[in-house]
């Protein structure tokens, strides 16, 4: 699994560049298996921007970093998602949260107690909060 972090990123593009991630977000949408053929269509819907071997790349490499696995199919080759997109999320986030938590942990906190600036924010910490001090302390 690639551990790539880009400070400039945003969403999945914190770990994967604006190709990929646009790849896996049609993978993700098409759901189950694609082929280079099916994200080349989508991909170039609007515009012709991208050729077919710069697709296939793509895909092969997103199967290298464990993003995506593949299976021939005829004469063609198909790729699905390893994890749903809300896994590959969640992971991401724990991928750049927990090295943070453990070297910079009260810059990290103070920086989202800072960033929440919203009563629906703030009352989704202190229940997140008032939940964790509950199985705290039963166990």
């Amino acid at each position: 699994m690639s551990r790539l972090f880009r400070l400039d990123g945003k969403g999945s593009g914190l770990a994967l560049g604006p190709l990929e991630t646009r790849a896996m977000e049609v993978v993700w949408q098409l759901g189950g298996w694609a082929t280079v053929s099916d994200v080349y269509d989508r991909l170039n819907a609007k515009h012709r921007e991208f050729a077919y071997s710069t697709i296939k790349t793509i895909l092969n490499n997103l199967v290298d970093k464990g993003h995506l696995c593949k299976r021939a199919a005829g004469r063609a080759n198909e790729f699905k998602a390893v994890r749903s997109k809300e896994a590959f999320d969640e992971r991401l986030v724990r991928d750049v949260v927990e090295p943070l938590l453990a070297r910079h942990r009260n810059p990290l906190l103070a920086h989202i107690v800072h960033e929440l600036d919203d009563e629906e924010g703030i009352a989704e910490l202190e229940r997140l909060l008032a939940q964790k001090k509950a199985k705290t302390r039963h166990g």
